[in-house]
């Protein structure tokens, strides 16, 4: 895991487990400093309400988030910042990886022209709808591109 996710990101995936009945992190206030500053909860109230909730469930058999939530949501004034945090960790979006987004991209072109190109012109759209994000530095370019065809007769703007 630390080779795949930064540093920030694990000490994130640690905070969420807190909520996470199976966890060994379950319910543990230490852990849930870096969730709170990432949804913009407040983490001394939701210790609070962990301090309250960790006895109240400890007579119930909770196996999952959405069965804690389901025991909780009766009681939303009294924990609001917990069921925020459970809100949170379960509508997050689990992963953004730059390959998933390249088949997407790759998916929507492809469903757009509807297989009307050949592959190398479908290989170049995916590559462009990919990086463009990226900007580019025009100016740059052109004096490159000067400086490497001097007796080019191509008129550069």
């Amino acid at each position: 895991l630390n080779d795949r996710f930064s540093s920030k990101t694990l000490s994130l995936m640690k905070s969420i487990s807190t909520i996470y009945p199976n966890s060994t992190n379950f319910l543990n206030i230490d852990a849930i400093d870096e969730f709170c500053f990432h949804i913009g909860g407040d983490s001394s109230a939701l210790k609070n309400e962990f301090l309250i909730i960790k006895p109240m469930l400890q007579s119930k058999k909770v196996n999952n988030v959405i069965e804690l939530y389901n025991e909780l949501i009766s009681m939303s004034d009294a924990f609001p910042q917990t069921l925020k945090m459970i809100t949170n960790a379960i509508t997050m979006p689990i992963s953004q990886v730059t390959c998933e987004r390249s088949f997407s991209k790759m998916k929507i072109i492809k469903n757009y022209l509807r297989n009307s190109m050949t592959n190398e012109r479908l290989s170049d759209l995916t590559v462009m709808a990919i990086e463009r994000d990226f900007e580019i530095n025009y100016e740059r370019v052109i004096d490159k591109f000067s400086s490497n065809h001097k007796n080019c007769r191509i008129l550069l703007l």
